[in-house]
């Protein structure tokens, strides 16, 4: 590890000791571990093309401005001598595996966020194992002895301080917030570490004068709860960091989305839908890996002109699954095409997310039909993981994949 930073003198008073472990440019350290001749270079991964989209880079890279989700041509500007690598998703869904095999061996409560980070709850495991600092380290080290790989952790009371304190600690390393410092941890960083604050809810926190956690903190409640509704319970208890959970907490709105812009317009309504049904599989994957479920469904539409339209339909009920998705998706999308120019640019979101698992009603038509189950779309899910998104998909067969008939 490059070093652990602690706020406090113990940690054997809190009452849970929540370990969030973040992978540090997990594709590009993927990549290295193939094309160790890369190390120490500016190294991309994304489409490099006029539409592409930088998926993740080096640290190297980062140097000169490069982020993630940044245009490959604004990248290609500020690192013209960047290499360029289009992305193995299978490996990465191979390391990933192995990185949450490791956490297992610590505790049972280990919670997937994303390929590349999750959480595991290490309140119950000090009694094998020892000191929560010791197991955190121990695992991080084993993730980089055995894998080869870099990750980043944080370890607090809830998974929000911790997720907060993973991103302060990198590059390899690892962050304590002791408890009863959380606040003082928290203050001085800016509003938007706290998860769910984003580009387009930044400015609105800014113009109340809120730029920093502390600030948040010490806003009055009540013009909190005016300004942000539900959202503010979950906000005045991160920002004091007296959270308690594990998982993350999702606001009351919160939204996932998907999208993609294409090397050249599509005319053609059959590739119109075969993308969209992409898209579709892609968003399912992630609510169900997030344990969440849609309550409305909105798509994107932007033609060759630049002219962007958003539709959204409220669902009969809330969920996950891809074939519901696609139905509404297809409909949405279909009825709303540009009358000549193509399509530049195609996106589905989830929005209203609930948590929970879907509750089964006693006349559920799904019970009795061809319709695929919950134990199905697990069944996908764990071949997606292992061999990558494209390796199971609904619709039309494709070269090496698994046809699955929807």
């Amino acid at each position: 590890m490059n070093g652990k930073k602690a706020f406090g003198d113990q940690f054997a008073g809190a009452i849970r000791k929540i370990m969030h472990v973040d992978m540090d440019a997990f594709f590009v350290s993927v990549e290295l571990l193939k094309r160790p001749d890369l190390r120490g270079k500016p190294v991309i991964v994304g489409g490099k093309s006029a539409r592409g989209v930088v998926s993740t880079c080096s640290y190297e890279a980062r140097e000169f401005g490069v982020h993630s989700a940044m245009p490959s041509i604004q990248a290609m500007r500020l690192c013209p001598h960047a290499i360029w690598l289009s992305g193995d998703h299978v490996s990465y869904g191979y390391y990933s595996q192995r990185v949450f095999e490791i956490m297992r061996r610590y505790s049972p409560e280990v919670y997937p966020l994303s390929i590349d980070e999750g959480r595991i709850d290490l309140t119950g495991s000090e009694a094998l194992f020892g000191p929560a600092a010791r197991i955190a380290d121990r695992i991080l080290v084993e993730i980089r002895d055995e894998l080869g790989l870099p990750a980043s952790a944080g370890l607090a009371n809830s998974g929000t301080t911790a997720k907060i304190a993973s991103e302060y600690a990198k590059p390899r390393g690892l962050a304590i917030v002791m408890p009863g410092r959380e606040r003082d941890f928290l203050a001085p960083l800016p509003v938007e570490k706290i998860p769910g604050v984003g580009k387009k809810s930044l400015p609105h926190f800014h113009r109340l004068g809120i730029v920093t956690i502390g600030d948040l903190a010490a806003y009055p409640e009540d013009q909190l709860h005016h300004q942000f509704g539900k959202w503010a319970v979950s906000l005045i208890s991160i920002a004091s960091g007296v959270s308690r959970s594990v998982v993350p907490h999702i606001p009351v709105s919160p939204s996932r989305s998907n999208e993609c812009t294409f090397t050249s317009d599509l005319h053609d309504r059959d590739a119109i839908r075969l993308e969209t049904r992409k898209l579709v599989e892609k968003l399912g994957f992630r609510l169900r890996r997030s344990g969440l479920r849609a309550a409305v469904l909105s798509i994107k539409i932007r033609d060759g002109r630049f002219r962007t339209i958003t539709r959204s339909r409220r669902l009969s009920n809330p969920t996950n699954r891809d074939h519901h998705l696609f139905q509404v998706a297809e409909s949405l999308v279909m009825a709303n095409l540009p009358a000549s120019a193509g399509v530049r640019l195609l996106g589905v979101a989830a929005q209203q997310l609930e948590s929970g698992e879907m509750q089964r009603s006693l006349f559920d038509q799904e019970s009795n039909s061809n319709h695929p189950t919950g134990e199905f779309y697990h069944a996908v899910d764990v071949i997606k993981e292992r061999f990558g998104h494209h390796a199971a998909t609904f619709g039309a067969p494709a070269r090496n994949r698994i046809r699955v008939a929807s």
